[in-house]
């Protein structure tokens, strides 16, 4: 997939219909005609493993377009398989229309991540750019339209590191609420891009201090430090080829 603004479309911001009290970002994937959406799991489960909420809106729309030309769907997860893997902060869920899904408005011009734009862990290299696509609603502030909420925010930045006990990657871009599940992008020198994981949390600095009267009273301070953790799409990819060789 080359490198336009239109294709950013496949990013999608979800916000559960309780008022928006939980939200994020991911990205739709069509297979062999079968809709999935990819995002972080803290994003719509919680620590003690339940729904955060059993409807989400989804949206999803290019960097230009209107209002109107967006693809908005409601997602009842209460009647959807979602596939956990071993703790991993990333979740698939197959998007059934009329099923667990209904279409609220069709969108123009929005298109799905391909299987082929799928890269996985041990394909990328340290030091790489990459693009964070995503929802940071955090930043958005009331009685300021300084962003589209809406629309996707890229950032640029460059792989800085690869924590393989984890699972994990390091991008040097700062996280915010609201891109968790965002997809990252990997620019190959041919122009096409890939997509080779999401985003899962910011790495806080923590200051701590200490009073220099009565040291046992301390107060600690979280900053972002710029850099964010990843989860890679390698269990995505093998979820894909097991249920395509089910299929068969």
């Amino acid at each position: 997939m080359s490198l336009t603004t239109e294709n950013f479309s496949y990013s999608a911001f979800l916000s559960s219909m309780d008022f928006g009290v939980s939200t994020g970002s991911g990205f739709r994937l069509d297979i062999d005609d079968n809709e999935y959406l990819i995002t972080a799991k803290h994003v719509i489960i919680d620590k003690e493993n339940n729904l955060r909420s059993d409807s989400f809106l989804c949206t999803s729309q290019n960097s230009i377009g209107e209002p109107e030309e967006a693809k908005t769907i409601i997602i009842d997860l209460s009647k959807s398989q979602i596939n956990e893997f071993n703790g991993e902060d990333i979740i698939i869920v197959q998007l059934i229309k009329d099923v667990n899904y209904k279409i609220q408005q069709e969108g123009n011009n929005i298109i799905s991540a391909q299987e082929s734009d799928l890269l996985s862990l041990n394909d990328i290299r340290i030091a790489s750019n990459v693009i964070q696509v995503g929802f940071p609603s955090s930043l958005y502030l009331e009685g300021f339209q300084f962003f589209d909420i809406n629309r996707p925010l890229l950032r640029r930045g460059i792989i800085a590191g690869i924590h393989s006990k984890e699972n994990t990657f390091i991008i040097d871009c700062p996280a915010f609420y609201g891109n968790s599940g965002g997809p990252v992008i990997y620019p190959l020198e041919n122009g096409e891009t890939k997509i080779i994981g999401i985003i899962s949390r910011y790495i806080p600095f923590v200051t701590e201090w200490k009073n220099k009267h009565e040291r046992q009273f301390t107060r600690e301070e979280f900053y972002n430090s710029g850099y964010a953790v990843c989860v890679p799409l390698d269990s995505i990819i093998s979820h894909i080829t097991q249920t395509k060789s089910i299929v068969k």
